[in-house]
């Protein structure tokens, strides 16, 4: 009896000794981590057989900045990857595919994006690109959309001995699809979606203001435009209005002055030269009447002359425009006296200017009338002198005032 125990005993010490062998031989289970584990094909000339297990040649994981978007709504995505990197073996991954220029996330559209630099820590080598996208489509609204999956290619490059290096063969590194959910812009209840405006009131009282300030620039700029407008139609319209067998005044009051003023400048230099001779005396008394009668606003006598044409006796030579001058000689009949009776109509309303004016007026005509047509004519220069400067000062007033803006404005 005892043989037979003896031998039980060496029987289940022998199984014991067995099972703890076995154990000994078999490797633990390795803990599966949450993301999906990468896949691994290295030749055995590549990595050594009792690496293969131990770490991943490359791991990439995605990042988005938000988990849900709306239509149309910006957000990024970040795709992170690490690589080996050690004296004896290193990863090389294509990234021509991975910049924001050639890389397809459909449906989502790429906005922009940015590479940083890479970073190193102990044997791996991070690398990331960021890419801002958004989504356009209304069908999407309360669905799940994927960022589609990303195959990334890479090398293991393995160095043996000093000199000699080892490429593998190309092999790939899928990135599972990124699920995005997609929210609606209103409730059920809304008949349609609208993106509300991140416009403050600031910035709408700023946007009304610089309205107003362009609106008021417009008519201002339109009135002047008007303004021009009539300025240059009134010419067209007086001289065809006027146009006819008898035409009188179709040259302006103003053209008509500056003509006169010109003449008495003309005499008075060839009278300092060649004294008062009866052709000077009666270029002056014709330059003196005619600004009489525009200074108390009697008709003017104006003859149209041919181009070369001759200037009649007794008349002044007048003209007027660039695109088209007119030519004519104009000549008045006023007198002294017609200029006394005027003077003497005045009303309360007229100015001491005016008064000063049409009596200098008188006194010219009298005295150049006087020295022209008297028996014994009595030309005393410095008098002579006086009669055309003062004729002339008047003519110069006339110009001023008979200006085509200053008339308008005047009767506004």
């Amino acid at each position: 009896m005892k043989v037979i125990l003896a031998i039980v005993a060496l029987l289940v010490s022998g199984e014991a000794a067995l099972a703890q062998d076995h154990s000994a031989h078999t490797p633990a289970p390795v803990r599966q981590s949450g993301a999906p584990p990468a896949p691994v094909d290295l030749t055995p000339a590549t990595v050594a057989p009792s690496r293969l297990g131990a770490v991943d040649p490359i791991r990439c994981w995605w990042q988005s900045s938000t988990g849900a978007i709306t239509i149309g709504e910006s957000f990024e995505v970040v795709l992170t990857c690490a690589v080996i990197e050690t004296p004896s073996m290193q990863v090389v991954a294509d990234e021509s595919r991975l910049g924001v220029a050639s890389i397809q996330m459909a449906p989502f559209e790429i906005l922009g994006g940015s590479h940083p630099a890479d970073a190193h820590r102990e044997q791996r080598r991070f690398f990331q690109y960021h890419y801002q996208l958004r989504l356009i489509n209304a069908d999407a609204i309360g669905r799940d959309v994927t960022v589609p999956a990303l195959s990334i290619p890479y090398r293991v490059h393995s160095r043996v001995g000093a000199a000699a290096a080892l490429e593998g063969r190309d092999l790939s590194y899928l990135m599972p699809a990124l699920p995005i959910k997609v929210l609606s812009l209103v409730p059920k209840e809304a008949a349609d979606i609208r993106d509300g405006s991140d416009a403050s009131l600031g910035a709408v009282e700023s946007l009304r203001f610089r309205s107003s300030m362009f609106e008021i620039l417009a008519i201002a700029l339109g009135a002047i435009a008007a303004v021009v407008a009539v300025m240059a139609l009134v010419p067209l319209a007086r001289g065809s209005h006027e146009a006819g067998p008898v035409a009188t005044n179709r040259l302006p009051d103003r053209a008509v002055a500056a003509g006169a003023r010109r003449e008495l400048a003309e005499v008075q230099s060839l009278a300092t030269g060649e004294g008062w001779t009866d052709s000077a005396v009666a270029r002056a008394l014709a330059a003196t009447r005619v600004t009489a009668a525009l200074a108390i606003r009697h008709a003017v006598s104006e003859k149209e002359l041919k181009p070369g044409a001759p200037v009649p006796e007794g008349r002044l030579a007048v003209s007027h425009g660039r695109l088209r001058p007119t030519r004519a000689a104009v000549s008045s009949a006023v007198t002294a006296a017609d200029v006394a009776v005027t003077g003497s109509r005045l009303d309360e309303a007229a100015t001491i200017t005016h008064r000063h004016q049409l009596e200098g007026l008188q006194s010219a005509l009298a005295e150049l009338t006087a020295a022209l047509y008297r028996q014994t004519p009595a030309r005393e220069v410095a008098t002579l002198n006086e009669a055309v400067r003062h004729a002339r000062s008047v003519a110069g007033e006339v110009q001023r005032e008979r200006n085509a803006w200053r008339m308008w404005w005047s009767q506004r």
